[in-house]
């Protein structure tokens, strides 16, 4: 209740929009501009961030077609008026444009108002009415000022790279708003290119008296229509800035990069190491909105397939089998209806599945702790289909055997996700540990024994064969870190087993079915074996597991990607995977 309190009368900001600037002052404004828009980006309110640049609530005062003939102007050479007039009015109206393409896109609730974002503009216009052509225009005809003027070259240079810095991020954020993005790649590299010359050319911090610093009030939130008080936000550095547009920037390379990769396990990929990398930052939201939307938007998948799309590719890169040979062999035996909702399920599971992995990561979390009884349903399903099928040769054998393993796999992938991320978001206290290790190492083990089931029976050359391979390695080494680990935290396993049961229960409540309180979606040796289980493992050493995980990832060196559905997204994740075990070992050493 107290933000539009005022203790003092020597915290008024004293402003006048129309005072004149040096070319240094101008520069230094517009690269704050981008510290504000890039805090937005981040998750802060737009009145602690863009809305404290005071010249965007006074555009009309420096409109050179609104100035009264004689307004009595200083005439300094140094300070021609046309840096605010043109310059900067230009430049604002560019920042304003970028922030309605960006609320647009946010607003598609792809991502969480108040919670990756803040939706509240303050009743404070961001030019929604203003074609982004005329701004680019704006943006141009300020360039041209500038080349033309008797500014030192220098001075010019700078403020026109800041100016098309602005101008190449709208035009990205236009392609990203029509959905138009083949020219993307080029737009980011000139982007990078321009970002790099302003960075090695910093703006300096204008001397205490500068009209330049009395162009920011952080306590501007006074004068704004908001439901909530806002504390002072201190904006970074100018390199941490950078840093950031640098991000959005990959962000949009990514984007561009996904949008050839037509394939599921591709998508499922790319989306895991954007969630386990380590080096990999947190795309921003704006970033993780337009992913999903660039997967499946007004019912087509890559903004050109149909939704069936991906029932097709669902089976095929599971079972290496196409949906229409599949379905030449049910439809003997099954309703077309029944076959429908079962296409309609897939397509809602998967495309939601894929699109979670650019949510933020506790909510990516909670989705698949919801997605799980999505996949057993359907795998449920998919085993009434299969045993109603009529056995009459190899082919109709296999698709009666895998159908609802193809399900399976999915919902192994997904449980193992939901228990290694509450390792990563620190959710488990130090007596829960022991026992997530051991849970995970036994959904480990049920997901290698489906998946050499199946690879007894999917054709050995196809691409869902090679994919096995891989993944039969992997969750080898794996389970062998995973019962490394529980070996190494079972010294604080120390409370009472019916305790034990009781936390299970309650942290582990998504894995049992809702129909039965008892029975588990993943069923494993219950409590009264755990003790039995620590014993075994405890008396083996678990540098000796780590050392053979080891030993297994390095094998898959020779692991070829090129037979795989998404290949650079493959030798992506081979690197990542063999760096896991050194870092437990790293931990058992401390």
């Amino acid at each position: 209740m107290d933000s539009g309190m005022i203790l003092d009368a020597r915290d008024e900001v004293p402003f006048e929009p129309l005072l004149l600037l040096l070319p240094e002052e101008l520069c230094w404004m517009l690269d704050r501009n981008f510290a504000c828009e890039m805090e937005w980006h981040s998750g802060n309110t737009l009145s602690q961030t863009v809305f404290t640049f005071l010249y965007i609530h006074q555009l009309a005062d420096i409109n050179p077609d609104l100035i009264p003939p004689g307004f009595p102007l200083l005439k300094d050479p140094k300070r021609p008026i046309e840096l605010v007039t043109l310059v900067l009015r230009a430049a604002v109206f560019g920042l304003l444009k970028s922030c309605d393409f960006v609320w647009r896109e946010l607003s598609k609730k792809r991502v969480f108002d108040m919670e990756d974002w803040q939706s509240d503009k303050c009743e404070v216009t961001l030019l929604e009415g203003v074609p982004v052509d005329i701004v680019l225009r704006k943006l141009d005809d300020a360039c041209s000022w500038l080349r033309n003027s008797a500014l030192p070259q220098t001075d010019k240079e700078a403020l026109c790279d800041r100016l098309m810095l602005r101008k190449t991020l709208l035009e990205l954020f236009k392609l990203s708003h029509l959905d138009n993005l083949d020219e993307l790649r080029p737009l980011v590299a000139i982007a990078k290119n321009i970002l790099r010359r302003v960075q090695a050319r910093p703006s300096v911090q204008p001397i205490d008296g500068s009209p330049a610093l009395y162009s920011f009030d952080p306590r501007v939130v006074r004068r704004l229509h908001t439901v909530m008080p806002i504390r002072v936000l201190e904006l970074p550095s100018q390199e941490t800035v950078w840093s950031k547009v640098e991000q959005l920037l990959e962000g949009w390379e990514q984007v561009g990069h996904l949008r050839s990769v037509h394939s599921l396990s591709g998508w499922e990929i790319a989306g895991s190491l954007s969630v386990w990398m380590s080096e990999r930052k947190l795309q921003l939201p704006y970033c993780r909105s337009l992913t999903q939307g660039t997967f499946s938007d007004r019912n087509l998948v890559f903004g050109e397939y149909p939704t069936e799309w991906l029932v097709d590719h669902f089976f095929e890169e599971s079972l290496g089998v196409s949906y229409e040979t599949i379905r030449d062999v049910l439809e003997d035996d099954i309703e077309r209806w029944a076959l429908k909702e079962i296409e309609d399920h897939i397509i809602r599971v998967t495309t939601n599945y894929i699109k979670s992995f650019w949510y933020n990561p506790p909510r990516h979390r909670r989705f698949l702790m919801r997605a799980i009884l999505d996949w057993q349903l359907l795998q449920d399903a998919l085993s009434n289909f299969s045993s109603q099928v009529l056995v009459i040769d190899f082919e109709s054998y296999m698709i009666s055997f895998c159908l609802p393993r193809a399900a399976a796999l999915w919902k192994y992938t997904a449980a193992r996700e939901i228990l290694l991320s509450g390792f990563h978001q620190e959710l488990y206290s130090v007596h829960e540990r022991p026992l997530a290790y051991w849970y995970t190492a036994h959904i480990i083990e049920q997901h290698i024994d489906c998946i050499d089931g199946m690879r007894r029976v999917i054709p050995s050359d196809s691409v869902a064969f090679i994919e096995m391979q891989f993944q039969s390695q992997f969750l080898g080494a794996l389970q062998l870190v995973c019962a490394a680990m529980c070996m190494i935290t079972s010294n604080a396993l120390t409370q009472p087993r019916k305790r034990t049961a009781l936390n299970f229960r309650r942290r582990y409540k998504w894995l049992f079915r809702p129909e039965s309180n008892s029975e588990l979606l993943f069923p494993v040796p219950l409590f009264s074996d755990l003790p039995e289980y620590l014993d075994m493992v405890t008396d083996d050493e678990p540098n000796e597991n780590l050392k053979l995980a080891i030993d297994i990832l390095q094998d898959l060196k020779q692991f070829d990607c090129r037979g795989v559905w998404a290949t650079e997204e493959a030798k992506e994740r081979l690197a990542e995977k063999q760096a896991m075990p050194k870092g437990a070992l790293g931990y058992h050493s401390r």
